[in-house]
């Protein structure tokens, strides 16, 4: 058994329940907590948030809780490399390019070790952060996802983000600029070559760039949400008459400019949960993937979802399918007419959609559960983490007391911020955020005592 803090960001908002969460993030603390462990997850709502110095008050709270391990997605926290002896872990859910507090991952590139979802970010992280060999390993994502016999009530079903940077984006600035013909064609070589290496450079793609008015407009990070964007819409335009149903955030209704194919076809219910995916995809007879720009070899963990429920997977190929997967010949698609043309074949064809789906579910089912995973970890650390003691825990649920069971705890991180102390807190443009709170320990350690005497009666710990 060991004690876990981990921390991330959680753009879910969904007001009758508190504690909402993506379901990757829901099943990785499940796990955790299942195979014994103590979890302490904070998780927050500010994606470009910018930590500084953690609040004293939370800092106090996290030495108190004395972690064996600590995971940080994506790096999205406070810089607390120096206040703990324990490993600390990046675990990639994105890329680098989404990384937080990266001038402290270059000041101690030895402190961290970094668990990667896509091959290409190891040579990334060596080459640009110059992190050690030894402290990277790829950890594939896994899924709780179920197949069940269930209606189809759908043909086709994406759960995915429609991405927007700000209502003016850099496109837009650049066309107030009063381009000329040749800084359009500029623009556009420059996009293109983004899109065949998203982890480029600034300063090597624009290098040989004459136009005064490409680089202050030219950013590369909002052009490949944009780019994502537009990949998505196009796809699921092409497919949208044969069936398609669409979840995710209320941009898919009011930016999608007057797209009726999309609009039409989404479902404005939050959908975040295993327990929601898990029902999705089982009523679908087609999961389609398509991923972010900057996902060439990576993939995100819809694929393995898809893979565990009735639907069939269709998606854009990604390199590091070689090595989860090499056998396994999936319906791939790299536009439009592909995607279309393997939608309305696995539709007409349903014994070779369920050839699809039976070898999937093998491959998961050996290979990405959570249970898999979790022995990679323990290996690659050399720390227990699939205790046999008894698993005593709450369900999550929205009561806020209700978190601090024996075994896991999940709070807000605006539980400890004082936004007046502009030093230590997280800036979410000009709002100020409630006083902090204090969070009470007493379910949780009444639990533990409880149960603790009767695992020592039983000789199950000491």
């Amino acid at each position: 058994m060991a004690k876990i803090f981990l921390a991330f960001y959680n753009g879910i908002k969904k007001s009758n329940e508190k504690y909402a969460m993506p379901i990757f993030y829901e099943s990785f603390i499940k796990g955790l907590r299942d195979s014994g462990n103590d979890v302490f997850a904070i998780m927050h709502t500010d994606w470009k948030a910018n930590f500084k110095k953690i609040p004293e008050n939370l800092l106090n709270e996290i030495k108190s809780y004395n972690p064996d391990l600590i995971f940080l997605f994506n790096n999205s926290f406070y810089d607390i490399s120096n206040e703990f002896d324990c490993p600390i872990i990046i675990y990639e859910v994105d890329s680098p390019l989404y990384y937080r507090n990266t001038d402290a991952i270059k000041e101690k590139p030895a402190r961290y070790k970094f668990f990667v979802a896509a091959s290409t970010s190891i040579e990334i992280l060596q080459d640009e952060y110059n992190i050690p060999k030894q402290n990277i390993i790829q950890v594939p994502f896994f899924t709780e996802v179920k197949a069940s016999k269930t209606e189809f009530l759908y043909n086709i079903s994406f759960i995915g983000t429609k991405f927007r940077c700000t209502k003016k984006n850099c496109y837009n600035k650049f066309i107030e600029t009063n381009p000329d013909v040749n800084d359009r064609e500029d623009f556009l070589n420059l996009i293109s070559k983004l899109e065949e290496n998203p982890f480029i450079k600034k300063e090597e793609l624009l290098k040989n760039v004459e136009s005064s008015k490409i680089p202050d407009t030219f950013d590369i990070n909002e052009i490949i949400f944009l780019l994502s964007d537009y990949r998505r819409i196009e796809i699921l335009s092409a497919i949208a008459d044969l069936g398609l149903h669409i979840w995710g955030n209320s941009l898919w209704a009011n930016d999608s400019y007057n797209n009726h194919k999309l609009i039409l076809r989404y479902h404005p219910e939050q959908v975040f949960s295993l327990e929601d995916n898990q029902f999705i995809y089982n009523s679908s007879k087609i999961g389609i993937n398509i991923g972010h720009l900057q996902a060439k070899n990576g993939f995100p963990w819809r694929v393995f979802d898809v893979m565990a429920s009735n639907s069939c997977l269709v998606t854009e190929y990604h390199g590091d399918f070689a090595k989860y997967f090499p056998d396994l010949k999936l319906p791939y698609f790299s536009n439009t007419w592909e995607a279309r043309k393997q939608c309305k074949k696995l539709l007409q064809d349903e014994n070779y959609r369920l050839d699809i789906v039976r070898k999937s579910h093998e491959i998961v089912e050996n290979n990405y559960r959570f249970n898999n995973i979790l022995k990679i970890m323990e290996n690659y650390l050399d720390i227990d983490l699939s205790s046999n003691i008894a698993k005593m825990q709450l369900s999550i649920s929205s009561d806020s007391e209700a978190q601090i069971s024996s075994l896991c705890r999940i709070a807000e991180l605006k539980e400890w911020v004082n936004a007046e102390n502009t030093d230590s807190a997280v800036h979410k443009k000009g709002k100020k955020l409630k006083e902090p709170k204090k969070i009470k320990d007493k379910i949780r350690y009444k639990i533990w005592k409880h149960y603790s005497k009767i695992l020592k009666q039983k000789g199950m710990i000491q």
